[in-house]
């Protein structure tokens, strides 16, 4: 389910009609339509207003799974998963980087390009990890940015592919599903770094460099 299916829902279960929503988040009508016909998306800045307006988390609004198997376990926050990393900011090089998005979540995979393409930089988009491999078999990228859960392939063993035949390409992690055990698996199979969702857009774009 994307973003706007979830909107819709939520909308019709608490009785709130589009211009009603649109009224609440200082938005048009014709705006939130187009977010439930899958036309557009929300900035990723009105997920917090959108969370409060309609009574739904923010993970469910990105479609971010509360547990999955063996990633079960209490999840870190930003500074947690920087320390793992031993994190130390410095500052951004600049745009003009190719970037490879894997994520299964259209609306993710959208909201990112629009953030990064912003900063000038090229995005490629991958559905999940076998697609993403398929992908840098035929294209120079300087930065993956790589979500966890996905079918076909995850996260963690697209990781270990990436580093087995490009090791020096940079990896950043973008993951709700931020325990311990998983953060320490992604540095231990040479991620540069973990972004944990919901993100704020800034700690993605410094770790991307």
């Amino acid at each position: 389910m994307n973003i706007g299916d979830v909107i819709k829902l939520k909308r019709q279960m608490r009785n709130i009609t589009q211009a009603e929503l649109a009224e609440k988040l200082n938005v048009t009508p014709q705006a939130v339509s187009r977010w439930e016909m899958g036309i557009s998306y929300p900035d990723i800045a009105m997920i917090p207003q959108i969370s409060e307006a309609l009574w739904v988390s923010a993970d469910e609004l990105l479609g971010i799974p509360r547990q999955q198997g063996s990633y079960v376990g209490e999840v870190l926050n930003q500074s947690q998963a920087d320390s793992i990393f031993d994190y130390v900011p410095s500052p951004v090089t600049g745009s003009g980087k190719r970037i490879l998005i894997v994520d299964d979540a259209d609306f993710m995979r959208m909201m990112l390009e629009d953030i990064l393409t912003h900063q000038k930089h090229t995005v490629l988009q991958a559905k999940n990890g076998q697609e993403c491999l398929d992908i840098l078999q035929n294209e120079a990228v300087d930065v993956c940015v790589l979500d966890i859960v996905m079918p076909v392939m995850d996260g963690i063993e697209t990781l270990r592919r990436i580093k087995e035949k490009q090791p020096d390409l940079k990896v950043v992690m973008l993951s709700a599903l931020s325990q311990e055990k998983t953060v320490r698996m992604a540095l231990q199979l040479g991620a540069d770094a973990f972004v944990v969702k919901p993100f704020q857009v800034e700690c993605l774009i410094e770790r991307i460099g």
